[in-house]
């Protein structure tokens, strides 16, 4: 049974050494919505950031596409108790991307406070979501996409875990990344 305002419509509780992904909620808007005004961090998580000014009904037209075609979750710190960002194990949407007959998932992230970016948060939950994704999903391929050519952060990222790059998008402003499973499974071992 799905509990009052899960606003994701999964159950799916899942940890890592230093946070909790659970169930995005609809309060979770509401904390979300100062973080998504800052310039800086809308740049960082927005191919094309809109015009207006962020508000909550924005943010849950874009969650409900995410909640609709995958797992939302919200990233909790836990040692302080605090809801951090979201992330969303996506099943593939992109035509470019996508591959007959086999299951592949994309990974939109973002960490919304900014005093948190390069301790290793992202790494922590990428592993943690490529392992559930990989194991318990049986996904094909996991294909991060959409990572803007200059944004150092992200592609550092997604090599640090032997992601590759793909294919270029969008006149080679954008990159796609990808690991198959037998990729995956020789550096982490069916178990990991």
């Amino acid at each position: 049974m799905i509990e009052t305002g899960n606003f994701a419509c999964h159950n799916i509780h899942l940890e890592t050494e230093r946070l909790e992904l659970r169930p995005f909620k609809d309060a979770d808007f509401d904390t979300a919505v100062p973080f998504y005004r800052d310039p800086e961090f809308l740049n960082a998580v927005e191919e094309s950031p809109p015009e207006g000014p962020i508000t909550k009904e924005y943010l849950k037209k874009a969650g409900k596409f995410m909640r609709d075609s995958g797992f939302l979750f919200a990233i909790v710190e836990k040692t302080s108790g605090r809801t951090i960002g979201e992330v969303c194990l996506q099943w593939m949407n992109l035509e470019r991307a996508k591959i007959e007959g086999e299951k592949i998932m994309r990974l939109p992230i973002g960490i919304w406070d900014k005093t948190l970016w390069g301790k290793g948060y992202g790494k922590e939950i990428v592993r943690c979501l490529m392992a559930h994704a990989f194991k318990k999903l049986e996904i094909d391929r996991f294909c991060p996409v959409d990572v803007p050519v200059d944004n150092i952060r992200s592609k550092a990222l997604w090599q640090s875990l032997g992601l590759t790059i793909a294919r270029e998008a969008d006149d080679g402003k954008m990159l796609d990344f990808e690991i198959t499973r037998a990729e995956y499974e020789r550096l982490y071992g069916i178990n990991a």
